[in-house]
């Protein structure tokens, strides 16, 4: 069943359709058509266009009603199903009584004569016709200002709406229970150090990865595995950072997408047995959902009056509910190489993120030197090296060109860039 048309927008569109289809019903050769009657045409079939665009991609859109559930559409309140008598439902409906009265003067005017464009000419140069024109005009633009003021309307809401989860977030992180719980599952904050590798980054530079086929595709699809390796000084944990960054700035205003990261550092091997680095990746999904989840309450309560640490299956089980809360999970792990390997730590922790990507669909992001052991573990998985790029490096050595504030330097920059990017040659 079609739906109503109640303020005749339709309507509109189908006396515009008739008027552009009139000529050629009649015959008329379109080639000798004057300038006049070409150019209004034009405007009536360009009009026509923008009131059928807003029909079926806003007013018939369900999307569109569903995106402004709950919330005030200036559009849909003069032309939804539920508005009545309103004053751009009085426009429409003026302009389709007008174009309808085109239409007719057109058709009598070729009502049994010979049809020729001088016989059309006063349809189409008439006052009434320039009028309906000039409606029709007002009527598209009075639209695209409805859409306008719903598009910074909603843009206000949706800043108002990710502020309040923020100051949720913020609310619960402080509360001082909440807060114990999190700061008792993992003691480890990798929030500095992340900062740290992105300031050390070069703007501009990792474009090239973030451009690339294989990372777009991680990102867009799920339970997808992106593993990065290369040669020492290649720039991974600083590309890892990029990706970081890139994964929260996409990710800001999604309460439903899950980031958690690692940095992995021989020298702190004593803090990285398998099950401190899940105990990490479940305190930061803990940390980005708006209120503590149930379960960390009960995983902390069980051990309080023991004064017990959460045992390695308990954290499983319970990274395992936290990710399922979100609709997408994203796990970033840097130097995989630098994980501790004695008594099958690394080995352990990969098996319990891979058994998360297959439970929750968790996309896995992950750097390492090229080690066998490690390489084999993701031999089914996407792979893209990295490697320092000349556009990379050409960008890195242009800011630090720019810092030195040495002239000598300036004058010969491009030679300077030229020698070191072809001895750097990818490392």
């Amino acid at each position: 069943m079609g739906m109503a048309d109640p303020f005749g927008i339709i309507g509109v569109i189908g006396v515009a359709g008739q008027i552009v289809q009139a000529t050629v019903k009649f015959g008329l050769d379109w080639k000798e058509a004057p300038a006049y009657a070409r150019s209004f045409m034009a405007e009536i079939q360009a009009l026509k266009t923008v009131l059928s665009e807003t029909n079926t991609n806003i007013l018939l859109n369900v999307d569109f009603k569903d995106l402004f559930h709950g919330r005030h559409s200036t559009l849909l309140s003069q032309l939804g199903e539920t508005a009545r008598d309103t004053d751009t439902h009085a426009m429409v409906s003026a302009c389709k009584k007008e174009l309808g009265s085109l239409l007719e003067d057109l058709k009598r005017r070729a009502n049994g004569h010979p049809i020729g464009w001088e016989r059309l000419k006063g349809a189409f140069l008439a006052k009434t016709t320039r009028e309906a024109v000039e409606s029709l005009h007002r009527q598209c633009r009075t639209l695209n200002s409805l859409v306008a003021l719903d598009a910074l309307s909603l843009s206000v809401s949706i800043h108002k709406e990710v502020r309040e989860v923020r100051k949720e977030q913020q609310s619960w992180c402080a509360d001082g229970e909440s807060k114990a719980i999190v700061d008792w599952l993992s003691a480890v904050d990798y929030g500095p150090e992340q900062s740290s590798f992105i300031e050390r980054r070069q703007e501009g530079t990792g474009q090239w990865f973030l451009n690339s086929p294989q990372y777009r595709e991680w990102i867009k699809a799920a339970k997808q595995t992106l593993f990065c390796p290369g040669i020492p000084g290649a720039g991974k944990t600083i590309l890892t950072s990029i990706v970081v960054d890139d994964l929260h700035t996409r990710f800001q205003s999604n309460e439903q997408v899950g980031i958690a990261y690692l940095y992995c550092d021989f020298r702190r091997k004593n803090e990285q047995k398998a099950g401190d680095l899940l105990a990490s990746l479940l305190k930061q999904l803990t940390q980005g959902r708006s209120s503590l989840p149930e379960c960390m309450k009960s995983l902390h309560d069980s051990h309080r009056d023991k004064r017990t640490r959460p045992l390695f299956d308990e954290i499983s089980s319970n990274l395992h509910t936290v990710a399922a809360l979100y609709s997408k999970t994203f796990i970033i792990i840097d130097a995989l190489d630098e994980c501790e390997r004695n008594d099958g730590r690394r080995a352990r922790f990969l098996t319990e993120v891979f058994n998360l990507q297959g439970t929750c669909g968790a996309n896995i992001f992950a750097t390492s030197r090229h080690i066998p052991e490690i390489t084999d573990r993701f031999s089914t998985s996407t792979m893209l090296e990295i490697w320092a790029s000349d556009e990379d490096v050409r960008k890195y050595l242009d800011g630090r060109i720019s810092q030195s504030g040495l002239a000598s330097l300036n004058a010969c920059r491009e030679e300077i860039k030229n020698e070191i990017t072809k001895a750097a040659d990818g490392r």
